[in-house]
């Protein structure tokens, strides 16, 4: 197996084994970059210079974690000092910040390598970066993780940062073909990351197999917990209703297909109905979302107007017209929805739903919609999707797992049970690149 093609457990006792260096993996990642970043447009930014430095110095040290060595792909909203962060706008497209973000300080702690950073919708919202799917160029990656997702899926880099407000690490993750998760609110520092929504934002990754995103996850809580099989079947509570009215019939067919396959297994499956709360989940997500943008840009906004996307530009707008007690109100209502989402996981390990609406929507206009994600952004409990297959358009399907609020380990333990099951192993090794 070439390095580029390992996940990062393997090249972790790759490199704890001494049967490769860090430097060597680089060196096959840079190559890989340099076949495939002409189609993909995944990175913003890469200091060939300054990583190959840090791999030779990584090359000589003794492991300090399982992420020694590893290098990682940034969104491109997250500081790193002396590296360019854009925010996919030009009005930053010279910010040099002096600091990094938390979470690249306890990467860089663990001896991670700071590979690059990676394309995202401008401030994290909708207006597209030029970023394009590995299964289909001519079809979106997702946003607003758009270049992690395809970065992971084309085997640019093993594991990478996104960001998630309404559907942003899940939606791409799983257009992409690759693991996408997105811990309980809170769980994972933001400083240092330029905000979107300060209620909504959530810190999340991208990686290639379910046990990658547990070890990453165990770095940056600094646990000792160990990786291993859940040996006993799950519970899982199934989502339909809403979700089976809006999904794409495809997405549909390899959904029930998933849950009959993971039943067929051994998983105790239960049908569970959304709560009346749930209709006013997009209207209160939608209040919240743009009233917070609005405040996070409305200075800027003020003198910078015109240097901002057609999307975001109205959206900051809306936002900023929307009354105090209408915001009051959505958050009031939020706390309801929160309340009777978790009643529903009393019973069972955890609930599942599709990844998305649809298949990645051909086209780079449009990165998709988050409306199977928003949900769970809303609460801010913890999802992760895991790919379960190709539709007939030979586009990937993912499979969403939510969890109780900080039950990540079971969550990441449940996905895992499921994705050995399901066992889908196919990689965008060649983009496709149609006549």
């Amino acid at each position: 197996m070439k390095p580029y093609m390992m996940s990062i457990s393997e090249a972790s006792k790759a490199i704890q084994n001494d049967k490769l260096t860090p430097l060597e993996l680089l060196e096959s990642l840079l190559d890989r970059i340099d076949s495939v970043e002409s189609y993909i447009h995944a990175w913003v930014t890469i200091d060939k210079d300054r990583v190959i430095k840090e791999a030779k110095i990584a090359s000589k040290q003794e492991a300090l974690s399982s992420l020694h060595g590893i290098p990682i792909g940034v969104k491109d909203i997250y500081y790193t000092a002396g590296i360019r962060t854009s925010m996919g706008s030009p009005i930053f497209k010279d910010f040099i910040p002096d600091s990094d973000a938390d979470i690249v300080k306890q990467i860089r702690a663990a001896g991670a390598l700071v590979l690059g950073k990676t394309e995202t919708t401008e401030f994290a919202l909708h207006d597209p970066a030029p970023t394009t799917n590995p299964w289909n160029i001519l079809h979106s990656p997702g946003g607003s993780s758009s270049g992690s997702a395809a970065a992971v899926a084309t085997g640019m880099c093993p594991a990478a940062f996104g960001s998630q407000t309404g559907g942003s690490v899940i939606r791409p993750a799983s257009y992409c073909g690759v693991v996408g998760f997105k811990p309980t609110y809170n769980l994972l520092s933001k400083a240092n990351v330029y905000p979107l929504s300060w209620s909504l934002d959530h810190v999340g990754y991208m990686t290639r197999t379910v046990e990658d995103a547990f070890l990453l996850l165990r770095t940056l809580l600094m646990d000792n917990k160990e990786w291993s099989l859940r040996k006993r079947p799950p519970k899982i509570g199934v989502l339909s209703e809403y979700f089976k009215e809006n999904a794409n019939p495809m997405v549909w067919d390899s959904y029930e297909k998933a849950i009959m396959k993971i039943s067929g297994k051994g998983a105790d499956i239960t049908e569970i109905n959304l709560p009346k709360s749930f209709k006013y989940v997009h209207d209160v997500h939608r209040v919240i979302m743009s009233v917070e943008t609005a405040a996070v840009h409305e200075d800027l906004f003020k003198d910078k107007k015109p240097q901002y996307g057609e999307y975001i530009r109205g959206y900051i707008s809306s936002g900023l017209s929307v009354p105090a007690t209408a915001y009051l109100r959505a958050q009031r209502l939020r706390s309801i929805i929160i309340n009777e989402m978790k009643h529903l996981l009393k019973d069972c390990d955890c609930l599942v739903c599709p990844s998305t609406v649809d298949t990645a929507p051909r086209g780079l206009e449009w990165t998709g919609s988050p409306a199977f994600n928003a949900p769970w952004s809303l609460t801010g409990f913890p999802s992760i999707t895991i790919p379960i297959g190709l539709a007939e358009n030979k586009l990937p399907i993912g499979l969403q797992f939510i969890g109780e609020p900080y039950g990540e380990w079971n969550l990441l333990k449940v996905s895992g049970w499921c994705e050995e099951k399901i066992d889908f192993q196919k990689r965008p090794i060649d983009p496709v690149i149609p006549d």
